[in-house]
């Protein structure tokens, strides 16, 4: 077995040089202004450098132009004049002025840091960080030099990533064929989704995915292409709704994928063919022609049928004959030996993504897939030297995902062009053990934007604000309470420094003293006039969330914390080289949560894992449950250390390591 070649993980990204970008502080429609003096502001602000953080701050509101000409409508599609705006498009009126809020009535936006939980280094962040010196676009995109994996919302994700930055988007959306196919990993996250999809109907889902459709198109280049992955059930209505979208004078192909696979129905004929719709971002977009091989009889004629002039015929093209709209030569991933397969029921063939890749991107492109799945996206992409951002709402996708990409690298490109790093980012849900390893003033920068305020540091004790109310963040770590003393400390610096009656405390817990001496300071409004009133929140309570709840009560599971799970793993031998491994008494740590996916390295080495093949998504065959006990034999005896990585429901997840004496 070849020996792996090294890689590094690790949870902390230096950043040093990149300053995250403000949040403007607004006030909600129809509230009112504060009813206490302005803060005074202070010019000289003090700044912390070259600090180790692990999260990208959401971009400044006020830095987004409104970008109309990303989200104009086609005035024709066709011959035929627009008579009618994409499912789920918004105006509203207000006092006889019309404003176009696009989907926000039906997913409006809220703005939240992205936490990076894993760094996977190639060795050649540098040169990376370089290309971003001399392109503003790419270094927006990618401003740690890293390919980005996002575990999150995908239309909130992408409402943070900059305009015309992306080359080709590939995406393989739900098909709309039914809750049980679509609903793959079994993660809270997925789950919730696709119930919000199915109960409002084809309407809902189509509203569901124009919203995302809208900001594709944002993000494209204008040599942009998109292309957008579908079966029978939905193909047509999402073709109606890309035509509003995109135009259809910006259609270029329907491209059938055929397959011979499936079983062989009594009543009707067979359907053997997936649809991938292909939209240009304009006129002017890029396209490499693919070819495929001439039939035997013209390869032995030299030359093809057609003619020039009646007498003359073409030669026969050196690369074969142009390719089809309708793909007959690429297989699905039927054999469960086959390497690529992980095991899950919509999972696509390299081979077709490659040809995707090839026809609407050259090397240095950026590809981006945000129902990424399996990662056959970006895994291709890595190994054809394309740049790549992914997305999905599973962490166990994520997981998978990220697994698949490192063993690109390791056993496919190996020292043939310098690869970029990969980061694991989560937006939303939050691993609240590697918060506690950021430093107190990264930690207070993280909390105050997660809560939806501006951080400011012009006062030990003000951490930040929001909506003009000041804001104190106790420690990182859980093990610490804020304390009376704290309370006391700050009720003073709201009042003399803010001249405000106002302020909220955050924190992961606080002392009964604490609380006590808040409710002493509310009992004194009546009393004097230098009263503060402070509100003590809990970072994990419903409190810290009400900023994300009151845009939509449907988005109170985007904002958590979580706990990776606790892996407890009982090994046993049960013949010769082989041994049974029992996860099954793993338990997750959050609230409902529940052991979703386990993953086993037999071959840990580097101190990075990649699972072993057909041991990367393990499913009952009858239930459709995690399979918790597996055997494995192992090719020699001695010494072999195993990695079992375990996520749960909640997206949590942990890696442990074992030594396992082979005998």
């Amino acid at each position: 077995m070849p020996r792996k070649k090294k890689l590094v993980s690790r949870t902390q990204a230096s950043l040093t040089g990149h300053e995250p970008p403000k949040m403007k502080a607004a006030r909600p429609a129809g509230s009112e202004p504060p009813f206490f003096a302005p803060a005074r502001t202070d010019k000289s602000e003090k700044r912390v450098e070259n600090l180790e953080i692990s999260f990208i701050a959401p971009p400044d509101e006020a830095s987004i132009p409104e970008q109309k000409e990303h989200f104009q409508l086609p005035t024709r599609f066709g011959a035929v004049p627009v008579d009618e705006a994409p499912l789920g498009w918004e105006i509203e009126t207000r006092r006889r002025e019309t404003k176009v809020t696009k989907f926000q009535h039906a997913y409006p936006i809220i703005r939240l840091p992205f936490q990076e939980v894993q760094r996977v280094e190639f060795g050649h962040t540098e040169r990376f960080l370089g290309e971003n010196v001399k392109d503003k676009k790419l270094a927006e995109l990618f401003p740690t030099g890293a390919n980005r994996l996002f575990f999150g919302d995908n239309l909130h994700v992408m409402r943070q990533l900059p305009s015309e930055s992306i080359d080709l988007i590939y995406i393989d959306p739900p098909f709309f064929s039914g809750r049980n196919y679509n609903v793959i990993f079994g993660d809270r996250n997925e789950m919730r989704s696709f119930s919000d999809i199915w109960e409002g109907g084809m309407p809902g889902y189509l509203v569901w995915l124009n919203a995302r459709l809208f900001e594709m198109k944002r993000l494209l280049k204008p040599t942009g292409s998109i292309c957008v992955h579908l079966d029978w059930h939905a193909g047509h209505y999402v073709k109606v709704e890309l035509d509003k979208i995109f135009g259809a004078d910006n259609f270029r192909n329907e491209i059938a994928w055929c397959y011979a696979s499936g079983g062989i129905p009594k009543r009707n004929f067979a359907k053997k063919h997936d649809t991938i719709l292909w939209y240009s971002r304009t006129s002017d977009y890029k396209f490499n022609m693919q070819y495929r091989p001439y039939s035997k009889g013209t390869m032995q004629r030299g030359l093809t049928d057609y003619k020039k002039k009646m007498s003359d015929k073409y030669e026969l093209h050196e690369q074969g004959a142009v390719m089809n709209d309708w793909w007959d030569d690429i297989t699905p991933l039927l054999s469960p030996t086959m390497y690529e397969r992980i095991g899950y029921p919509t999972q696509k063939p390299e081979a077709l993504i490659e040809r995707i890749i090839d026809s609407f991107s050259d090397e240095g492109g950026v590809v981006a897939d945000f129902f990424c799945g399996g990662g056959a996206t970006p895994a291709v992409a890595q190994r054809l030297n394309r740049r790549w951002l992914a997305c999905d709402q599973s962490r166990i996708a994520v997981s998978i995902t990220a697994d698949r990409v490192a063993k690109v690298v390791e056993d496919k490109i190996g020292n043939l062009f310098p690869v970029p790093d990969f980061t694991v980012e989560h937006w939303g849900v939050y691993e609240a053990p590697k918060l506690e390893q950021y430093p107190p003033e990264v930690f207070r920068e993280f909390v105050v934007k997660a809560f939806g305020g501006k951080p400011e540091g012009v006062s030990p004790l003000i951490h930040g604000t929001r909506y003009g109310i000041p804001l104190y963040v106790g420690e990182p770590s859980r093990r610490t309470r804020i304390g009376k003393e704290e309370v006391a400390r700050f009720a003073k610096a709201v009042y003399e420094e803010r001249r405000a009656n106002h302020g909220v405390m955050l924190g992961w817990n606080f002392s009964p003293e604490a609380r006590k001496a808040a409710e002493i300071l509310a009992a004194r409004e009546n009393k004097r006039i230098d009263f503060v009133r402070l509100s003590l929140v809990r970072l994990e309570d419903d409190e810290f969330r009400e900023h994300v709840v009151t845009k939509s009560a449907d988005y109170a599971p985007l904002l958590s914390f979580i706990q990776p799970p606790e892996v407890r793993i009982a090994v046993r031998r049960v013949g010769p080289l082989k041994y049974e491994f029992d996860v099954s008494e793993s338990v997750s740590l959050n609230k409902d949560g529940l052991i979703a996916n386990v993953q086993l390295d037999f071959d840990y080495r580097d101190g990075h894992f990649t699972s072993t093949q057909g041991y990367t998504f393990l499913r009952d065959k009858k239930t459709g449950r995690p399979l918790l006990v597996v055997e494995y034999e192992f090719p020699d005896k001695g010494p072999r250390p195993v990695a079992c990585s375990v996520q749960d429901d909640q997206g949590g997840e942990r890696t442990v390591v074992q030594m396992i004496e082979v005998k």
